[in-house]
Order: structure tokens, then C-alpha cells, then sequence
């Protein structure tokens, strides 16, 4: 492992950041403690640029390596995203549903409202199941900006479907048809494509060839496909290389269906050589039964090869709570997803990530 890499690792109670030092994991600082840290994300050119979306507190940036940290919004801030064609470009979403943007790296704010003026008849798909009414709203979970038009951006919902904008924000539509249960959690593109997009969700792994007008459901050989509530799926993502690889992180249903299960999520990891027409279990090296859910996958900044996976029996978004520890593992694999090893063996849960070459 590359001795320079630090890690930014969010526990159920709290976020850890780490570097292996002598063969070891050595902390170097711990912030947020009690609180849930449900985004990570930060900046490719300037490692030492972080972003935290702190669940009911607000959003944070670190410009040290995570030695400090120095808060930029308040409120339940969900979601980060960085412009892969401009840097100083940030995005942030929140629950209620809203999304801001940043023109210099997060520093001062502008509101998108306009994705406020969708039709109700799409506003009013933006829901909590009823038995989180009063305690959650919906938010946004994921936003995308394309890396080559940084005018096709993407909102998702988390209980409320999609959004696209191809004017940078400043006019929005749904884009959720073919989607019948609209949990959603992470999208992404085709490589090079503007019209192929793939997104997980709480239930169903979905794929548009349209740039999101209409949605199918691709999960041929996912060990619980195309079911009502079993097949759920949250980060994924491309490895560069001979075939183009995905790998998907799922579970056997959301927490809210597992934990009625002995807090049992089954978790799996999925590898596809065929752009996600058929998927192949990954095994090697990975428990036979895997008591945690995959909740993050980050690649490697250096190297293509190299994807790490943060896995607890905590739950992220609806229904955490983050005065419990929980349980979980930070495998990472340098194959592509071939053959799996612990880096934290036994760990409190983990919900989410972001590697830094710092």
C-alpha cells in the first residue's frame, strides 16, 4: 500500500482520519464525534481539500489533510460534489430537498432554487416512508456533474426519484420514468457517454441509454434480482482497463429489511465485464458470509487497480443512530475486485469514505 495515502473514515459516531505508518493504521485525528457523517468527498488536484456533509448539523471543509476543520453550511447537509472540470465548482445538497453551488471551492454559497419550481406533481414525490415521518425528510443523497459538460447535472433523491438540468442548474426535469420505488442513491455515466447512465437504489439497479428519460433494471446473476425488497445496491463504480470493469456494493434489502433480520444485510460485492448485463459474485478473500453491508467503494488515486470498500451493520440515511458504534471492516482489493484483504479487520461500523495521495 502506498505510504502517502490518508484515509478519511466515517464511523457510526463520527469521522477518523488515518495514515499507515510502520505497517499500521495510526490515527491522526478524530472530529465529529456523536454525529453522522453521511458524505465525503474532495479535491483531486488539492488532496488536502476535503468535504464532510454532517447529517442535522451541517457542511465542512478541511484544506489541512482533516487536521482541522472549518464549517461552510448549516443545516442537514447530505451530499458533495466536486465539477471534475473545475474544481473551484462545488455543489452540496441537503434535506429538506435543496442544492446549492459554490463558484470558489466552497467558500460562499448560491441557492439552485429553480429546482424548486419543478411541478408538484414531482415535488410531491419527494417522501419519507411513514414510519420516518416527523423524524426524517427527504434529501439529496448524490449529485452528478458530468465530466465533460458541466452543464448536465444530476440531482438524486433519496425517497424522491431524479432530477436532470442541461443548462448548469438554472432550469430542471424529472428524470425517474421507469423507476417504480424512488429510494435512490448513486449515479454515474458511461465513460465518454452523455446518453448511458447507470443508478443504484433500494430497490433495483437501473440502467438509461437516453440520459435518463427512461429506466431498466439490470441485474442478471445479482444473487437477489429483480425482487421487491431484496435487491438493494448503494455505491458502485468503473475501473478503467480490458474489459471496462463495474463493481456494485449491495445487501440483501435496506437496513430497514435486515435489521427486522437479526441486523443480518448479507452484503455483497458485485463485479460486471459486460457494462452490467450479468454479474459475478466477488468471494476471494471476502467473509462467506459477510455480516456487513458494502456502504462505500473509493478508488485509489494512483492507482486504477486499487478500490477500497468501507463496510458496517449501520445505516446510513433513514434510521441511524449514531450513538451506536455497530460493527464493520475496511477490505481493500488491488486486482480489481478479484481478491479482497482487511486493512481494519474489526472496526465500529462504517458508513462512508474518501482516500486522499497526501
Amino acid at each position: 500500500m502506498n505510504e502517502e495515502l490518508r484515509f478519511f473514515i466515517a464511523f457510526n459516531d463520527g469521522l477518523t482520519v488515518m495514515q499507515k505508518r510502520n505497517g499500521s493504521m495510526a490515527t491522526l485525528g478524530e472530529f465529529f464525534s456523536g454525529r453522522t457523517v453521511e458524505c465525503l468527498t474532495g479535491s483531486q488536484k488539492r488532496p488536502g481539500v476535503v468535504f464532510a456533509g454532517v447529517a442535522f448539523d451541517g457542511g465542512y471543509r478541511t484544506q489541512d489533510g482533516g487536521r482541522t476543520w472549518e464549517k461552510i453550511m448549516n443545516g442537514d447537509v447530505r451530499a458533495f460534489a466536486i465539477d471534475p472540470n473545475d474544481e473551484r465548482v462545488v455543489y452540496l445538497g441537503t434535506g429538506p430537498v435543496r442544492l446549492y453551488r459554490s463558484e470558489d471551492g466552497g467558500t460562499s454559497w448560491e441557492p439552485l432554487d429553480s429546482l424548486l419550481d419543478l411541478p408538484e406533481k414531482v415535488r410531491s414525490q419527494w417522501t419519507v416512508p411513514k414510519v420516518f415521518e416527523g423524524k426524517e425528510v427527504p434529501h439529496v443523497r448524490n449529485v452528478f456533474i458530468h465530466p465533460d459538460d458541466s452543464n448536465l447535472v444530476f440531482a438524486v433523491m433519496e425517497h424522491g426519484g431524479l432530477t436532470c438540468s442541461r443548462d448548469r442548474g438554472k432550469t430542471w426535469e424529472d428524470a425517474s420514468s421507469g423507476i417504480a420505488y424512488l429510494d435512490m442513491h448513486v449515479l454515474g455515466n458511461y465513460p465518454k457517454s452523455k446518453e448511458r447512465y447507470y443508478v443504484s437504489s433500494a430497490r433495483g439497479f437501473f440502467r438509461s441509454d437516453n440520459c435518463g428519460r427512461e429506466w431498466r433494471r439490470i441485474e442478471n446473476g445479482m444473487p437477489w434480482a429483480y425482487t421487491e425488497m431484496h435487491s438493494y445496491s448503494h455505491d458502485w463504480l468503473f475501473l478503467p482497463g480490458t474489459p471496462l470493469r463495474m463493481i456494485v456494493a449491495g445487501a440483501s434489502g435496506s437496513p430497514g429489511v435486515w435489521w427486522d433480520e437479526k441486523r443480518d444485510p448479507r452484503g455483497v460485492v458485485l463485479l460486471s465485464d459486460d457494462d452490467g448485463e450479468n454479474w459475478r459474485q466477488a468471494s476471494a478473500g471476502l467473509p462467506a458470509k459477510m455480516p456487513w453491508m458494502p456502504w462505500v467503494l473509493v478508488p485509489d488515486p494512483k492507482d486504477p487497480n486499487t478500490v477500497f470498500a468501507g463496510m458496517g451493520d449501520g445505516s446510513r440515511g433513514f434510521g441511524f443512530n449514531p450513538k451506536e458504534k455497530g460493527h464493520g471492516a475496511l477490505y481493500v482489493t488491488r486486482n480489481r475486485g478479484e481478491y479482497w484483504e482487511p486493512i481494519l479487520a474489526e472496526s465500529p461500523s462504517i458508513l462512508t469514505a474518501w482516500v486522499a495521495a497526501y
